[in-house]
């Protein structure tokens, strides 16, 4: 096979498995613009509802991204393993994310319920806008468990090139979300009237939807990794050491990265009271861009992850730098595209200011000049975790926003007073240009191409 064709091979196989991935998270996110467009358009208390769900969304944000960091470790191994055609281990590695993500959504939902109140009210002083973050909490809080075990089920058909079941599931689950939104935020069909409450409960809905169908898909395609899924529980103890070792960076990566961007949000809202208005809109539209680096940097760790799994580093390598030229190609059409389109984006929001609209548009172009940033990024970050380097990975991800973007946030806050909120948030994230430059040195200088199953022996079950 020629270069030019292996580059095309490469290319077709990464969107095959990249695409549903991508759909699943556009579903998720377009589920997302049209529950904060929804609360959005509600006369009277519009944008009080939307702050009180955001500020909700920013809490549930951090717990799903601690639920995918529980799960990330073992995703490594499961990628290797499966790239080595070791289906005893596979089952193992499965079994362990079951166990720590339902560890995590455990503790997550005794934190919700004892302290949601001290939580909601690090974001906002006004009362009305507390209620109504807490009561969405608390709805949502009963969802986070069953979360858990879809997240893990779910990336492990990923992870074994299943991404079309995960994608219907995804897809339908968000129909009963928006029909559920619809009927209970606004009352129709005599229902009650509900407004964020009503946001709330269609995302429960959705989340016992996705997780019963996707035991169903399970039983039904009767994957390697579910065979003797019982025996599976019982991990050989060095198996089980390098898990946890793996996971738990990752695991804290998620959770502190989750917790910087809520600090950043607590400094943006803490300069301007219209930000806790903006940020909802802002993240929304520049989230459901993101999808396509998410989904590409998904496809391109399990690629490369089985090919680090077959013990080739080198080929591992040659791909790690196709996939960075392609993925910095398409983030410049896609940010070509955010930008002229972001007017028209925002004026579908009906229920908020002038002045809201002016800065969510004026940020929004912005965010289409940062995507190329945040793209290359994001594939760095995936290609070191598919190496295996999860503490670089908790370095360069996380600790480098605890280490220089938040601290640049305060202190811009604290001694430049005059600085408008717009212009405290495009200078923190024009930051992550330093990022970029140390994510090419960890990349080119290959620390982060290795094989970590090679000690592990193929097993028979």
């Amino acid at each position: 096979m020629t270069r030019k064709k292996d580059i095309l091979y490469f290319i077709k196989k990464l969107l095959t498995i990249s695409i549903p991935i991508i759909l699943s998270n556009l579903f998720v996110n377009l589920a997302s613009l049209i529950d904060t467009m929804m609360v959005g358009n509600l006369e009277g208390v519009s944008e009080v509802s939307l702050s009180g769900v955001y500020i909700a969304t920013q809490i549930i944000f951090v717990i799903n991204l601690a639920v995918f960091g529980s799960v990330e470790g073992a995703g490594v191994f499961f990628s290797q393993f499966l790239g080595k055609k070791d289906y005893a281990h596979l089952s193992n590695t499965f079994a362990f994310k079951l166990i720590s993500s339902f560890i995590v959504t455990f503790l997550s939902t005794l934190i919700v319920y004892a302290f949601g109140r001290q939580l909601v009210s690090i974001f906002t002083y006004d009362d009305v806008t507390i209620e109504i973050a807490l009561q969405y909490l608390r709805i949502v809080g009963i969802s986070i468990i069953p979360f858990g075990v879809t997240v893990s089920c779910t990336t492990s058909l990923r992870e074994s090139h299943s991404t079309i079941a995960p994608m219907i599931v995804t897809l339908c689950g968000i129909f009963v979300n928006l029909f559920v939104n619809y009927i209970l935020i606004f009352g129709n069909w005599g229902a009650p009237k509900l407004e964020a409450a009503g946001a709330a409960i269609g995302t429960v809905c959705n989340r016992y939807f996705e997780f019963i169908v996707i035991i169903i898909v399970l039983i039904v395609k009767k994957k390697d990794f579910t065979k003797n899924l019982l025996a599976s529980f019982k991990i050989d103890s060095e198996l089980l050491k390098n898990l946890i070792l793996k996971s738990i960076p990752l695991l804290l990566n998620e959770l502190f990265w989750s917790l910087g961007q809520t600090c950043l949000v607590y400094v943006f809202t803490q300069k301007n009271e219209i930000a806790t208005t903006v940020l909802p809109i802002v993240s929304t539209i520049f989230n459901l861009i993101m999808v396509v680096s998410l989904g590409m940097g998904n496809g391109i760790s399990i690629i490369i992850g089985n090919i680090l799994g077959s013990n080739d580093s080198k080929e591992a390598q040659n791909k790690a730098y196709v996939s960075l030229i392609f993925s910095l190609l398409l983030s410049i059409l896609l940010g070509t595209i955010l930008f002229i389109s972001s007017p028209e984006i925002v004026s579908l929001y009906s229920g908020i200011s002038l002045e809201t609209k002016e800065i969510a548009t004026y940020l929004l172009k912005f965010d289409a000049i940062y995507l190329v940033i945040a793209t290359i990024d994001t594939i760095m970050f995936f290609l070191l975790r598919a190496g295996g380097r999860t503490l670089v990975v908790f370095l360069f991800d996380s600790a480098f926003g605890w280490i220089v973007s938040i601290p640049v946030a305060f202190l811009f806050y604290r001694f430049l007073p005059n600085i408008s909120f717009e212009q405290l948030f495009i200078y923190v994230y024009l930051f992550d240009l330093l990022k970029t430059v140390i994510g090419m040195v960890l990349i080119f200088s290959k620390v982060w191409n290795r094989n970590i199953i090679n000690r592990y022996q193929n097993e028979v079950k």
